[in-house]
């Protein structure tokens, strides 16, 4: 909204510069973002909160500037001189939709000269943003921009039967606006017609057959009170927003038809010439009075940490257009103005008072506590990852919990918690899976040239109560807890080329063994682990690579997905490097029981390695083997680590070798020959029993 400092000043003696005028004003949060210089006035451009209609004005500006300098608001001057001959004679209104139109005003001029406005008028005009038109239009705009309410002027001679009917647009009707466009109206659009077609699209546009042209000598005013929203509806669906629906759609003041439609008669009399048929054709079938609402001192003062004087509450209220109905022992009864919408609770009424006796004459106090406040237990544990996590490498990223419901299906079988008023398409779902933000984030860097990234995430799934139990991210247990879950992503060089060592691409296993290093930070041991392939049965997401992906499970329990990323994903998001994505359950490790560790002496006795090759089914994960190594029971097992795969023609089909290195140690002893034997020789049989495992000849 751009105000005129020259104009405000006809309402308000002000003595403060525009520059002062700006600073005070946005401290009552009417905020001047800019100022203008234009010859000898200069334009305040107000960043207005849509709950203050009232301030789209002139007028309304100048009634905030006078309240906070306790100056005297000059009223405009709205008395027209009339002729004899009535108004009614010549022009009938009827509302056939009164719960969208409940009061429409009409005034007749007659031998009115349609010309060019006068310097002054027209000057005014463009210097707010407003193209001069002629004289009669340009007062009807300058009367919005002075008084706030907005107003229409049809010629007389092109309304048939002389009968305005303001009603719903019927199917197929049609209507060229005033910029030249042909509409199309919509049931359910109020509109303004006469008996044989409609005139404007009440609230937002006039029409091109009844606008005031060069030879029009008759002219109708409109003043009307429309419902906001279906003026909102009605210009957000007709892509069509105007001067007037900015003002109709916020609240306009009901009881100021009156006044804007005289000022505006009064002005184009001055301009244009003419008389003013006497009265106004006003079809209001309800009248509209605001109730009254108390304003008790106690919790004014409660809330502002002090007390303020009767005078000043007073003064400040009346100020701002509030009556004071009546005087009470608690404080006051306080009758609401009709252009104040916004104000309808006691609460409202305090801010009020507040914002104009000031802020910052306000004590700064803290509320009382006697409470404590203290962490989560597994909070702690989410920093150690968080920790270790940026130690790797990695960067934290932070997305919306709201996300596009298209890409959560992408990633995520369980059926979403949708939004029912959701802010654009792409957050209309609460995410059941951490993939589609991190995804984002990762494409971000991505396309702006960024090739090596590590990012992840700590966040919550929201699932509706028919949540899926083939979801491999979840976990039972406490409902946040197993709604937490942290997603990491990887691309591009885990090294890059440097004059001593080549650049290497990021693989499964470099993120396999951050994860690892992940599970050691928590003191959970890595031989709970058990890694399980899709041929193993698990319930991998075909958005992985079916080929370079794994289930990771802690103590039975599911815990994640680590894999590459599908290729023909990859191509679709146009990213041409492999990606790697994990995706973890944080359920299964805060709620894990960490074995408690302790400091022990190095080993004096040297330890013994043995390799042990062996066939199995090519479809057998490593990590099955392992598992079963580790869990042996042999107390002097220390590791194991596989140094080397086959799969070449000598052996049978759907089989392969795996060479592993086995180390043993004891504590107290050097170990014989004999009981490394022993242990190997049980290993062996365990793996045949377990596994169908067979030493390779």
């Amino acid at each position: 909204m751009k105000v005129s400092y020259q104009w405000l000043k006809e309402f308000v003696d002000l003595e403060a510069s525009p520059r002062k005028l700006a600073d005070d004003l946005s401290m009552v949060g009417i905020v001047a973002e800019t100022i203008d210089t234009q010859g000898d006035d200069f334009i305040l451009d107000l960043d207005l909160t849509t709950n203050r209609p009232d301030c789209l004005s002139h007028f309304g500006v100048a009634r905030e500037v006078a309240t906070t300098y306790q100056k005297n608001l000059k009223w405009v001057a709205t008395a027209p001189v009339e002729c004899s001959e009535s108004s009614k004679a010549e022009i009938s209104v009827t509302i056939e939709a009164p719960s969208l139109c409940a009061r429409y005003c009409a005034r007749v001029l007659r031998g009115v000269r349609v010309e060019p406005s006068p310097l002054w008028l027209s000057s005014r005009l463009e210097r707010l943003g407003i193209r001069s038109i002629n004289n009669i239009v340009d007062a009807t705009n300058y009367v919005l921009l002075e008084l706030g309410h907005p107003l229409h002027a049809f010629d007389l001679a092109k309304i048939s039967a002389k009968q305005i009917i303001v009603r719903g647009a019927r199917a197929g009707e049609k209507l060229v606006t005033l910029d030249d466009l042909e509409r199309d109206l919509r049931p359910g659009m109020l509109i303004i017609a006469d008996p044989s077609r409609p005139l404007a699209i009440a609230g937002i546009m006039g029409g091109l057959d009844s606008e005031i042209g060069s030879g029009a000598r008759d002219v109708l005013l409109e003043s009307a009170w429309f419902e906001p929203v279906s003026i909102r509806k009605a210009a957000r669906d007709l892509g069509l927003h105007t001067e007037a629906s900015h003002r109709f759609e916020r609240g306009a003041d009901i009881n100021a038809t009156v006044t804007a439609i005289d000022r505006a008669a009064a002005l184009i009399q001055e301009v244009a010439g003419g008389e003013i048929l006497q009265g106004i054709v006003d079809c209001y079938p309800e009248i509209v009075a605001r109730k009254c609402i108390n304003l008790r001192r106690a919790r004014l003062s409660q809330l502002m940490g002090m007390q303020i004087d009767d005078s000043s509450v007073k003064r400040i209220l009346t100020a701002l257009n509030f009556e004071i109905a009546e005087n009470t022992d608690e404080g006051w009864r306080v009758q609401l103005p009709t252009s104040r919408p916004d104000v309808e609770r006691e609460i409202d009424l305090i801010e009020e008072v507040a914002r104009h006796y000031g802020y910052d004459r306000f004590p700064s106090t803290l509320p009382s506590w006697k409470g404590a406040a203290k962490r989560r237990p597994e909070s702690l544990k989410e920093q150690i990852l968080r920790q270790k996590l940026i130690d790797l490498g990695y960067s934290e990223t932070v997305t919306y919990s709201f996300v596009d419901a298209d890409e959560n299906k992408r990633f995520s079988s369980i059926e979403p918690v949708r939004i029912k008023n959701p802010l654009s398409s792409e957050t209309g779902v609460m995410r059941t899976s951490m993939v589609p933000g991190l995804l984002s984030s990762f494409l971000q860097n991505y396309h702006r040239g960024l090739k090596s990234i590590q990012l992840f995430e700590f966040g919550r799934i929201y699932p509706s109560s028919d949540r899926k139990a083939e979801e491999v991210v979840s976990s039972k247990g406490d409902d946040d807890l197993g709604n937490r879950v942290l997603g990491v992503i990887a691309s591009g060089n885990v090294q890059e080329k440097t004059v001593h060592s080549e650049a290497r691409a990021w693989s499964f296993f470099d993120l396999k063994g951050d994860l690892e290093v992940l599970l050691k930070s928590l003191s959970l041991p890595l031989h709970r682990i058990c890694w399980l392939g899709a041929a193993q049965g698990s319930l991998i997401p075909n958005y992985y690579h079916p080929s370079v992906s794994a289930e990771f499970r802690l103590a039975d329990r599911s815990s994640g997905i680590l894999g590459q990323i599908h290729p023909s994903l990859c191509d679709q998001y146009k990213i041409k490097q492999p990606v790697f994505l994990v995706e973890i359950g944080l359920g299964a490790w805060l709620q894990s029981v960490v074995e408690e560790s302790s400091l022990q002496e190095l080993m004096r006795f040297p330890a013994v390695q043995r390799d042990l090759s062996i066939v199995v089914d090519r479809t057998l994960d490593y990590g099955i083997i392992e598992s079963s190594i580790l869990n042996a029971g042999i107390s002097e097992l220390r590791k194991c680590f596989p140094f080397d795969i086959y799969t070449g023609e000598k052996l049978p089909t759907g089989k392969k070798s795996i060479s592993i290195s086995i180390v043993y140690q004891a504590v107290d002893r050097t170990l014989t020959d004999d009981e490394v034997a022993r242990y190997h020789e049980s290993l062996t049989r365990l793996l045949n029993e377990r596994l169908g495992a067979q030493l390779r000849a």
